[in-house]
């Protein structure tokens, strides 16, 4: 489906799939594709909702981790943001893993 043709569900679908990447909530994310490919929008378009999505929700993500730097140190490397963090005594800290949305 066209951008320029896509329905009004279709553009709600679209929203939804970068509230769910925003959100990070996975069965939202699949939820919404299934349902934006069953009013036939095309995964290309699909693809460019998640790519907006993912870099709109980069920008606060970059710019707190700058600030963090600044207030610790300048020039401090404060790791990669996907590295687990570790407990006190070094062992990995329990992740985060949500049970969906709610």
């Amino acid at each position: 489906m066209c951008d320029a043709t896509l329905s009004p569900e279709a553009i709600d679908e679209l929203v939804a799939v970068g509230a769910a990447i925003g959100s990070n909530c996975v069965p939202c994310l699949e939820y919404h594709v299934a349902t934006a490919r069953d009013l036939g929008v095309d995964d290309a378009v699909i693809v460019r909702a998640v790519q907006t999505a993912r870099t709109v929700k980069a920008a606060p993500a970059r710019a707190i981790a700058k600030r963090a730097a600044e207030l610790l140190a300048r020039g401090v490397d404060l790791g990669e943001p996907d590295a687990p963090p570790t407990a006190c005594g070094g062992a990995s800290a329990p992740s985060d893993q949500g049970s969906g949305c709610g």
